[in-house]
């Protein structure tokens, strides 16, 4: 599109308007797609969420072995894996040290939650 003395303006706006018009089918196309890639994400941190609830459930149903010496506390063993599972969910969720500190140590009495969470952290990298 050279802007010259004999260029119609008409051919010109044409030509602009095509370009404008092509831009923003790019735009929508990206813009589906980015819809599109945020809803699967969506669809896939609900169903990992699932499935460690579905794992801490698992593990708090068990019946708990006999008891041993847990992370720093008396729990029995069961409280203290089902304590690492709700530790990694809470950590999965970005809550903060001292939220998930309290929780887990108002669900599960007698384990040592500041430990729980460091070797949860350490063991996903967090």
């Amino acid at each position: 599109m050279a802007d010259s003395p004999h260029s119609d303006p008409h051919d010109l706006r044409t030509d602009a308007l095509a370009r404008i018009d092509a831009v923003e089918r790019s735009l929508e196309q990206l813009a589906a797609t980015v819809r599109s890639t945020a809803a699967d994400i969506q669809q896939e941190l609900s169903e990992v969420r699932l499935s460690v609830l579905e794992m801490h459930r698992h593990a708090v149903s068990k019946p708990a072995p006999a008891p041993e010496a847990a992370v720093g506390g008396d729990a029995p063993e069961g409280n203290v894996e089902g304590a690492r599972l709700v530790a990694l969910d809470l950590i999965g969720r970005g809550v903060g040290a001292e939220e998930a500190k309290q929780k887990l140590t108002d669900t599960f009495p007698g384990i040592d939650a500041d430990r729980v969470l460091q070797e949860v952290s350490a063991s996903a990298g967090a």
